[in-house]
């Protein structure tokens, strides 16, 4: 069998979690001998030669590749990685008038996710929330629908916190793993909720050259203890060993699906505290503390629990026995088989 993997082009440059899944299915597909290409947009490319084409995440970014390919015939695997806080029924009644704008010159997110999942085969989200949203909203049936589950990679597991205590000088801090500057990260109100704490804090991530990244900028230059770590690469061995040096780490986003950096944080035996919305209670169960994460006194009130309990190996063990890439990729060619 021979895949075609697709996303939007800026991938490559912001990476992220939708990069991480990509290259960990591909590696894992591979292991069971799924033949796995990355789609270039300066190579020519028959879809004929491929059993299928997979598409990670539905938005403007990947509406015109997705076009292209069913105009083609070609058949879409579709991971739309979308959530609104918004009652599907409100999504529901809009897309009528979302459409119709749309025939006049005007786009809508709404309107781009609904000609995705139209255009797909098959739909494989990663929650039950996003598909049960997807169903609801964009009245996709529901056999047309199957959950892939996201996945960390085990060496995660065997994460040596030395490596980071050695060279930095501290541990048992507070940590968070992610972009710095993007808005749906919501790492204002964390730094804000963390301002008056006597707990070291450390931020991995690339820093983005906007008005938030500013302010975030601005707070951690008057917060003492704060460690910025820009730039580190996904292999490095200092990034796994964060993870397992900490005593708590945040994801305060908007919403997560679910997470791909709380649950590499899980697997090397970090509390997680993370946000409420976007699935994630489907992941990390009652292992996990979570937030509001419009609030800056649930952020606050919540990592000070976090922080006052003991490491145990509950949510660890939790994640390792469901979320390894491994199942998700036997998860996925049973999906392409389907199709």
């Amino acid at each position: 069998m021979k895949v075609l993997f697709g996303s939007y082009q800026a991938i490559s440059i912001l990476e992220g979690g939708v990069k991480t899944q990509v290259f960990a299915l591909k590696t894992e597909l591979e292991k069971l001998g799924v033949e796995v290409c990355l789609f270039n947009s300066w190579e020519n490319i028959s879809l004929r030669d491929y059993h299928c084409t997979h598409l990670f995440c539905a938005h403007i970014g990947t509406y015109h590749l997705a076009r292209a390919i069913s105009v083609l015939a070609g058949k879409i695997v579709l991971t739309p990685t979308v959530f609104s806080r918004r009652h599907p029924n409100f999504i529901k009644f809009s897309l009528p008038a979302v459409k119709l704008a749309a025939k006049l010159g005007g786009f809508h997110h709404y309107y781009i996710v609904s000609e995705l999942c139209e255009q797909a085969k098959f739909i494989a989200p990663n929650t039950r929330a996003e598909g049960n949203l997807i169903h609801q909203a964009f009245g996709v049936p529901l056999n047309k629908i199957k959950i892939l589950p996201n996945g960390v990679d085990e060496r995660f597991y065997f994460s040596d916190p030395d490596l980071f205590i050695n060279k930095y000088g501290i541990k048992d801090f507070i940590l968070y793993v992610g972009h710095i500057g993007w808005p749906r990260k919501n790492l204002l109100r964390f730094l804000e909720a963390v301002r008056n704490f006597d707990v070291p804090v450390v931020l991995i991530g690339k820093i983005l050259d906007n008005e938030y990244a500013k302010k975030c900028l601005k707070l951690i230059k008057n917060r003492p203890k704060t460690i910025v770590i820009s730039d580190l690469d996904y292999a490095n061995p200092i990034l796994a060993s964060a993870y397992a040096a900490c005593d708590t780490f945040i994801l305060p986003s908007y919403y997560e699906t679910p997470g791909l950096s709380a649950l590499e944080a899980g697997l090397a035996g970090a509390k997680v505290v993370i946000t409420q919305f976007g699935g994630t209670k489907e992941y990390f169960k009652e292992y996990a503390h979570y937030i509001n994460p419009y609030s800056v006194s649930s952020i606050r009130k919540t990592l000070e629990e976090a922080l006052n309990k003991k490491k145990n190996s509950l949510l660890q063990n939790h994640i390792r026995q469901n979320y390894l890439w491994q199942k998700s990729a036997k998860v996925l060619i049973d999906i392409y088989k389907s199709i």
